[in-house]
């Protein structure tokens, strides 16, 4: 069977390794195309007061930012979604961001360059939600509680069928999705309880850092949205942007 038109989907009519696989080819253009862009996050990073030992950790952490920004559309609930209704994947960022918690290995170091990249993840639907951050510290969100219930639908079968895509990144199944519900509730927890410290308590202290998480965030909803439109069409207006964001990724 071929995995590019397989299960878990990204859409209908194309499947998740496919997306996450072409986003990828895209991001290696734009870095080739940008050579800059990482040395330019390096600066800004230090200026602001974050220490990044290494340009290459940016790189990589681009690199995981793009393949978790979708795995959360994994989850049973959507899949049946796609395959009734072509679609519905309401709030997946939010799983996503859980998944990226657990590639990166946690966020008990508050590292913030981890902390950056998982604010990436969470806000990569920004124009089309609201603030996912202030919804994810509000425990009366609907939003919230139909995540919750996706969560407790558990992974679709097909799940394994990303285990290429993640051995890119020297990771496995196991090690990019909680392994049931309670792993998700206590990571979910531990996300919320950053962005209260992050967002609220120490905000003041933190903003100049915290905001650079656009950075992180640029290539990602630019691979998205190319990789989108490229694959699955879309509507002029669509490729009118579409077309002013390719000039970012060819060459002059």
């Amino acid at each position: 069977m071929d995995l590019r038109l397989g299960k878990p989907y990204a859409y209908r009519g194309q499947s998740l390794i496919d997306h996450v696989v072409g986003c990828l080819s895209r991001l290696e253009d734009f870095l080739r195309t940008n050579p800059n862009y990482v040395r330019v996050i390096h600066m800004r990073l230090s200026s602001a007061g974050v220490n990044v030992a290494k340009q290459g950790d940016i790189r990589e952490m681009l690199k995981l930012g793009v393949v978790a920004h979708d795995l959360g559309k994994a989850y049973k609930y959507y899949q049946d979604r796609v395959e009734k209704y072509g679609g519905g994947f309401e709030g997946h960022e939010i799983l996503s961001a859980v998944s990226c918690y657990k590639m990166t290995g946690g966020l008990k170091d508050q590292d913030p360059l981890k902390i950056l990249l998982l604010m990436a993840v969470l806000n990569h639907h920004q124009a089309l939600r609201e603030s996912i951050s202030e919804l994810l510290m509000d425990r009366t969100s609907s939003l919230i509680r139909k995540i919750k219930d996706v969560a407790r639908s558990g992974l679709c079968d097909s799940v394994y069928n990303l285990e290429p895509v993640l051995e890119e990144i020297e990771l496995s199944v196991e090690e990019a999705f909680a392994r049931d519900y309670p792993e998700f509730e206590s990571i979910f927890d531990r996300i919320r309880e950053l962005l209260v410290f992050f967002l609220r308590r120490n905000f003041d202290e933190n903003k100049r850092w915290l905001k650079l998480y656009s950075l992180f965030m640029f290539p990602i909803v630019l691979v998205d949205n190319l990789d989108a439109c490229e694959k699955r069409g879309g509507s002029a207006g669509d490729r009118l942007i579409i077309r002013e964001l390719r000039r970012v990724i060819e060459d002059e």
